[in-house]
């Protein structure tokens, strides 16, 4: 059943949700990996992990930094 609002929503989309709130707000990818039960790392950083337009910002301005445009 689909809920008046919610058409197109997968329960599963929060799970990608989650990994990436962690990981943006600085969890370690291996405790994501375990949190999730995933057996490789890579399964939970190439599927489940999407960057965030503020954790583009950030590496940005790292980038910035870097170069001395700061």
């Amino acid at each position: 059943k689909t809920l008046e609002g919610f058409e197109g929503f997968h329960f599963h989309q929060l799970r990608h949700t989650y990994t990436s709130n962690l990981l943006a707000n600085g969890a370690a990818p291996k405790d994501v990996q375990e949190l999730l039960g995933h057996s490789d790392v890579s399964t939970t950083m190439n599927v489940y992990a999407h960057s965030t337009r503020d954790a583009k910002r950030k590496s940005v301005r790292l980038l910035d930094k870097v170069v001395g445009n700061d």
